[in-house]
């Protein structure tokens, strides 16, 4: 897929990043998430996804209070996630429509499938939690480790760790490893170590 001159455009910060380029920026026009999230965390995950030019494709879960930002008012709270954001995302960027969503970005607690990447966001009480898995992880330790996390946090916290969800997928997309990890991200904005737990196969 070639870019169009607006799509240069647009993207030009983007591409004038060594690790993206313009083959990067077609890869990440090409890919496509699925979200699972009614809150924050989540929506502000979809808004800076959705602004690098991915297809995000909303599943039909109310959003939940707190949920106002980027992309929701607060009249729209209560309303399907899917409705809200197929009128939201056309605003933030034409190019990243649904309906290839192939990886899987999800608020805590959330089923997973498919080949990747998956990008889970959570909390430990503490510090909201990123848990990401490229094609190549393992899906057991994966889900081992989102298992012990609870819901991301509300507020400030959990819009920053959106925005570490977004970028984090974004890598994953462009296939910059590593291929499994975790890492916190405390207030006021400390990015932490995260182990993963291993599962069965791999312990």
């Amino acid at each position: 897929m070639a870019l169009r001159e607006e799509q240069i455009l647009r993207y030009s910060r983007q591409i004038l990043l060594r690790e993206v380029g313009g083959r990067g920026q077609e890869k990440l026009l090409a890919g496509g998430v699925r979200l699972k999230a009614t809150g924050a965390a989540g929506l502000t995950a979809a808004a800076y996804v959705a602004a690098g030019g991915t297809a995000v494709e909303a599943g039909p879960d109310p959003l939940t209070p707190g949920a106002e930002g980027f992309l929701v008012s607060a009249e729209e709270v209560g309303q399907p996630a899917s409705e809200v954001l197929a009128r939201a995302l056309p605003d933030v960027n034409a190019d990243a429509l649904p309906g290839r969503g192939a990886g899987r970005l999800a608020e805590l607690p959330a089923e997973w499938d498919g080949e990747g990447p998956w990008v889970a966001l959570g909390g430990d009480g503490a510090r909201g939690v990123v848990v990401f898995r490229g094609a190549a992880g393992c899906a057991g330790c994966f889900e081992a480790t989102t298992a012990v996390l609870g819901p991301p946090p509300s507020g400030a916290l959990g819009v920053g760790l959106g925005a570490l969800g977004a970028l984090v997928l974004q890598r994953l997309l462009l296939g910059l490893g590593p291929a499994l990890g975790a890492c916190g991200w405390a207030s006021p904005g400390v990015l932490t170590d995260v182990g993963v737990r291993r599962c069965g196969r791999c312990g």
